[in-house]
């Protein structure tokens, strides 16, 4: 009486499978991963074959089956290890946990941005979005955005491929509307992302920026024009000697060491029944310098420094 062991050939053949795609895998470049979740249903199908064959030989002659349990559980090991790797597949986690082993960090520069300012176009409205910004005044007739960004990346890859990625661009009536945006994230990882972008905003146009409490650089070097701060958390203002503007501050925090005239708020002593303290009052106050012929207003923010 002939035996047959169901399972032995399946193990075999799953081996001398698994050994030819990890070789192939080498030469041809592929991810073993997806070499995985390729392979393993060939594993059911070999298995299911030797049953067949058991069953047709068994009519012909008289067989004893036996089942190879160490090979089966084997095959099924494998298998069930391929249909997982498969619904991960399929869910989209193998590529996200791809994606963060693969990463690095990396600094790679803002696809940059120039608008030439016919005479039509009197003012630029920004939003800063979350970021801090470093604005300045130039003696050119466009208006410019460049900058960097860092985040973790995979080698070769862009996530902010271009203007539209970061920044919304609208011209309307006499406006420029300039509005930065988050930069692209994972759901499932903290990149980390930081955005540093500068602008250059000609001397002659009005400026209207509004922040989200962020910090921003200001230089306005020639300014020929009023502009408008508001709702930012740390301005550090750069001033020309030779500066022909007024600095307004309203409702700032803190004001530096400048001296401010005309001011109101600030720090005052009170005193309560138990203790004497220091309450801080936010401050409305100018600076002038030359003949003060343009403004710039500070408003709703924490803090302006004057260099």
């Amino acid at each position: 009486m002939r035996t047959w062991r169901v399972g032995s050939f399946s193990m075999g053949a799953a081996l001398v499978l698994l050994g030819v795609f990890l070789l192939l895998s080498q030469f041809l470049k592929w991810d073993p991963a997806i070499a995985m979740i390729s392979w393993w249903p060939l594993l059911f199908i070999i298995l299911g074959v030797e049953i067949l064959l058991y069953l047709g030989f068994s009519k012909s002659e008289k067989q004893q089956i036996k089942y190879d349990f160490i090979s089966i559980i084997f095959i099924s090991i494998i298998g069930t290890f391929g249909l997982g790797m498969a619904v991960v597949n399929a869910t989209g986690l193998l590529e996200v946990s791809k994606q963060f082993v693969i990463a690095e960090e990396r600094t790679l520069d803002l696809p940059k941005f120039e608008e030439e300012l016919t005479n039509e176009i009197k003012r630029v409205y920004i939003e800063t979005g979350p970021y801090s910004l470093n604005v300045e005044g130039s003696q050119g007739e466009k208006a410019v955005m460049f900058g960097t960004y860092r985040g973790d990346m995979k080698k070769g890859d862009h996530s902010i491929k271009s203007i539209s990625d970061y920044a919304l661009i609208e011209k309307q009536g006499d406006t420029l509307y300039i509005k930065l945006k988050r930069a692209p994230m994972s759901r499932f990882m903290n990149y980390n992302d930081e955005l540093n972008a500068t602008i250059l905003i000609p001397s002659n146009v009005e400026l209207e920026l509004i922040g989200e409490h962020n910090n921003l650089n200001l230089k306005p070097r020639d300014l020929q024009s009023n502009w408008s701060i508001a709702s930012v958390g740390n301005v550090n203002m750069d001033i020309a000697e030779n500066a022909n503007m007024k600095i307004q501050a309203v409702n700032v925090q803190e004001a530096g060491e400048a001296d401010w005239q005309e001011v109101q708020g600030g720090k005052s002593n009170n005193q309560d029944e138990d203790n004497e303290y220091e309450e801080s009052i936010p401050l409305t106050g100018t600076l002038t310098y030359g003949s003060g012929k343009y403004t710039i207003k500070v408003k709703d923010s924490y803090t302006v420094e004057i260099n």
